[in-house]
């Protein structure tokens, strides 16, 4: 006898299909810094040296003659060394004033750190404005080619000659934000639009008299100085340091209205209550 055939299997389904895993959300990139101006880093001090020996004489011939003037070959002979010795570290002139402007901006952020005070309640405001201003007047004193590297030049943004423009937008927006915490720590009352207006509106004023200041003649730089300051504490004053609220002059009148009507009736009644106490005159 056969053995009986066993009924075949039922075919096993296929295991459904895994869904496609959904790829994270990729970061925001970084906004991209300013080109690398080197054509080599300098890793000794003695390279060091020899890039700051170049930017030393970017920077004055910059000041003495226009950046248009500031050619490699200018550089090179300001700096006392041979065209070659520039083109080691960097690929062109442009570079060398890229560099040059990250050096200023890295210089004048060191300025904001040390100017802007932690706790600004225990200076009058005339004390704040000279702990920021002044050192600011004095870095452009010092650095008279600051002006001229950062003029404005559009460019795409890998572009290096616009390395020092991109900079300069870059050291404002850090300044005003600087101002915006301090007004806030300094008046908390005011409102957030209003102090970020107050913000702009003063680092504009000072950009822009600080830099006129920097062409001026010598005997025109204190006066210049000196008006800036008076801007800035006539413009900041309501806002920061406002004089405490005082009731309105008809109130005020009111007021002393009817003290002087309660003064002039107080001696009348005084004398009417003497004047019953006292004996009558005999007839």
């Amino acid at each position: 006898m056969m053995p009986a055939k066993r009924a075949p299997r039922p075919p096993v389904p296929p295991p459904p299909a895994a869904e496609p895993a959904t790829p994270p959300a990729a970061a925001p990139e970084a906004p991209a810094g300013p080109p690398d101006a080197f054509r080599r880093r300098p890793r000794q001090s003695r390279g060091q040296k020899r890039v700051e020996l170049l930017l030393d004489a970017a920077a004055t011939v910059i000041a003495r003659s226009g950046l248009e003037a500031a050619t490699a070959e200018a550089i090179a002979l300001e700096a006392r060394t041979a065209k070659g010795s520039l083109y080691q570290f960097f690929p062109n002139r442009d570079a060398v004033l890229a560099a040059l402007a990250l050096r200023f901006s890295d210089e004048m952020r060191a300025i904001h750190e040390r100017a802007f005070p932690i706790d600004s309640h225990g200076l009058t405001l005339e004390r704040l404005i000279d702990r920021i201003v002044k050192p600011l007047a004095e870095f452009h004193d010092r650095n008279p080619a600051f002006r001229r590297v950062f003029a404005h030049h559009d460019g795409p943004s890998d572009d290096t000659r616009s390395a020092p423009s991109r900079l300069r937008v870059q050291l404002f927006e850090s300044f005003v934000d600087r101002l915006d915490v301090l007004f806030a720590a300094r008046n908390p009352r005011l409102g957030t639009r209003e102090r970020r207006r107050a913000a702009l509106v003063a680092a504009s004023i000072g950009q822009s008299i600080l830099a006129r200041r920097a062409r001026a003649a010598a005997p025109d730089k204190k006066a210049l100085f000196d008006d800036l300051r008076r801007i800035l504490i006539l413009y900041l004053e309501p806002l920061l340091d406002p004089a405490p609220a005082t009731k309105p002059p008809d109130v005020v009148a009111s007021g002393t209205a009817k003290r002087s009507r309660a003064t002039s009736k107080a001696p009348g009644k005084t004398a009417t209550k003497a004047g019953k106490g006292t004996a009558k005159p005999a007839k």
